[in-house]
């Protein structure tokens, strides 16, 4: 069963990008982009400018790259 929002693990975005190996700023590219390329893990805003990214979806990125995504 998919976990619910609240239960769900949260990543900064540091912490997204050092598991991803990807800049931080890649990811804020990517966060940009999102709603039309798809391309990484989708972002979150949680209030004002922060972005927090699901664990999962992470995760999922990681092991669904097989170069370009």
């Amino acid at each position: 069963m998919p976990k619910s929002f609240r239960t769900e693990h949260w990543l900064t975005a540091q912490e997204a990008a050092d598991r991803l190996r990807v800049a931080r700023k890649t990811l804020y590219n990517w966060a940009s982009t999102w709603e039309v390329e798809h391309r990484g893990p989708k972002p979150f805003r949680m209030g004002g400018r922060a972005l927090r990214y699901r664990e999962s979806d992470v995760d999922r990125c990681m092991t669904g790259w097989g170069g370009e995504d």
